[in-house]
């Protein structure tokens, strides 16, 4: 799916928003799966330079999770209200011959921060 967020009010640098899900999709009893990125396709502005922005997930569940965006600059929009546009996939389980799981990143301010998954050589062939 695709959400766009607002920023409320236009001069702030984060934002959280709750993403619907439809209903009787995922069985309530088996974890749900959430992959976002994020966009500026709401912005048509040729030349338009976006700020850097660091997206995430949070309070996943079977009719719903949360989705935050924070933006670094000025936020110096025209519209002051439009702020950037998540894609989304949820999921439940992993499709034949695939693997998902979870990793939580430690809290960090600045700089950059990294972690190694090992992936299971389960299926693989030689």
């Amino acid at each position: 799916g695709r959400h766009l967020l607002h920023r409320t009010p236009n001069w702030a640098e984060s934002v959280c928003e709750q993403v619907p899900l439809a209903p009787y999709v995922f069985y309530p009893d088996k974890p749900v799966h959430i992959q976002v990125s994020v966009n500026h396709v709401n912005h048509t502005e040729p030349g338009y330079v976006h700020e850097a922005v660091v997206v995430w997930v949070e309070d996943i569940g079977e009719n719903n999770f949360t989705v935050c965006v924070t933006q670094a600059g000025r936020n110096e929009k025209k519209d002051g209200q439009t702020f950037a546009t998540v894609d989304w996939l949820a999921y439940q389980g992993a499709p034949d011959g695939g693997v998902s799981g979870k990793m939580d990143m430690p809290t960090w301010w600045t700089g950059t921060n990294c972690r190694s998954v090992s992936l299971p050589l389960v299926g693989m062939n030689p």
